[in-house]
């Protein structure tokens, strides 16, 4: 057992299995980046299909972060564009849990690497990471394809959410 916040919290199950009770997969354990902490990361069982991540040509720079999609979430969904993607995500609920949100390019890295079964091999994915004004960075789970999509291109997004340790 884990003490979460005055909570117990069930052991996580094995890597790639589903939680009970959080929501959806267990990705494993994000490590510890400067100024932030270590956490558990799940993943979505469900997916968007067919989600743009926002306007061509619009810079968000409060979604620049690699490492902290709540924070690139929070932004681009308070901003007057319109942010498929990223709303599909923060609107995701599962086993009770509202808290979801699309991941950051390292935290899509971390599925990439630890739960490719469980993301479709042909398609791109988003993370909630802006690279220019024209682009933002995705996944393909073919191989792990990491890079930049036109912001305008039709992709799938997976919810994540963090349970810190």
């Amino acid at each position: 057992m884990i003490e979460f916040a005055r909570h117990t919290l069930a052991a996580p199950p094995a890597v790639g299995e589903y939680w009970e009770g959080q929501g959806g997969i267990y990705a494993g354990i994000m490590p510890d980046y400067v100024g932030t902490s270590p956490y558990h990361l799940i993943v979505s069982t469900e997916e968007a299909v067919d989600v743009k991540w926002g306007p061509y040509g619009v810079p968000e720079d409060g979604a620049r972060s690699t490492q902290d999609g709540h924070a690139n979430t929070s932004a681009l969904n308070r901003c007057h564009h319109r942010h498929e993607a990223a709303r599909w995500a923060a609107e995701y609920r599962k086993d009770g849990h509202d808290d979801f949100y699309l991941p950051a390019h390292r935290e899509l890295k971390m599925a990439a690497a630890s739960v490719p079964d469980r993301f479709s091999r042909s398609e791109w994915y988003w993370s909630s990471t802006e690279d220019t004004a024209r682009d933002a960075q995705g996944a393909n789970f073919n191989g792990m394809d990491l890079g930049t999509l036109f912001k305008s291109f039709a992709g799938r997004a997976r919810a994540v959410r963090r349970i810190f340790i």
